[in-house]
């Protein structure tokens, strides 16, 4: 099976390092890549994984026999600093990749918004985007994106409306994304959802 050109550009996106321009035009490609979908799906679990394992290191031990946390604390501490190992080494050894500061929109500070509707198959052309509200004071700002179309807007409550126009641009068999993400009134970013694709059947 060959490897697809976009296949290097996987853990810049993953990593943040992507442009906003560029992480949309990746998302673009990958939602409509089998392989690189795949990719994106399986190093994005490496990287949860990674900081799962590092806040369990890094919490306050619970009350438990001396000898069963040690053990533990020491499987875990090792299969931690060997994922951290093949990553940074992956890091290291892609020179084209380094020099880019994270984003302030990296930084989550809350919890995950969830994403409702439209996902997955449809089988119509979807009237409004929803998902979980998130705290009363939050101010939303949703991405649609797709071959052809990338619309953002705001929004105050958990739905928001699709314009005709854009509802227009949006055709059946194509993959399309969206995301939402929940500011504080002074613009700090605080929760966003996953990144949520859908098809018109």
């Amino acid at each position: 099976m060959r490897n697809c050109p976009n296949e290097r550009e996987i853990d810049r996106y993953l990593l943040g390092r992507l442009s906003e321009d560029d992480a949309r035009e990746f998302e673009v490609h990958y939602f409509n890549c089998p392989p690189c979908f795949e990719k994106v799906r399986d190093r994005q679990a490496v990287i949860e994984s990674v900081a799962r394992k590092r806040a369990e290191l890094l919490a306050p031990p619970t009350a438990r026999p001396a000898f069963a946390f040690r053990a533990r604390a020491w499987t875990t501490a090792a299969a931690a600093a060997g994922v951290l190992l093949m990553i940074t080494a992956a890091l290291v050894l892609r020179p084209w990749e380094r020099g880019t500061a994270a984003r302030s929109e990296d930084v989550v500070r809350g919890a995950a918004l969830a994403a409702i509707s439209p996902a997955g198959d449809v089988s119509a052309v979807p009237e409004a985007l929803a998902w979980s509200p998130g705290p009363t004071d939050l101010e939303y700002r949703v991405e649609l994106t797709g071959p052809g179309l990338s619309w953002s807007a705001a929004a105050s409550g958990p739905t928001i409306a699709l314009p005709e126009g854009v509802r227009a641009k949006i055709g059946r068999g194509i993959v399309y994304t969206w995301q939402v993400k929940g500011y504080a009134p002074e613009g700090t970013l605080l929760e966003r959802s996953n990144k949520t694709a859908f098809k018109i059947r």
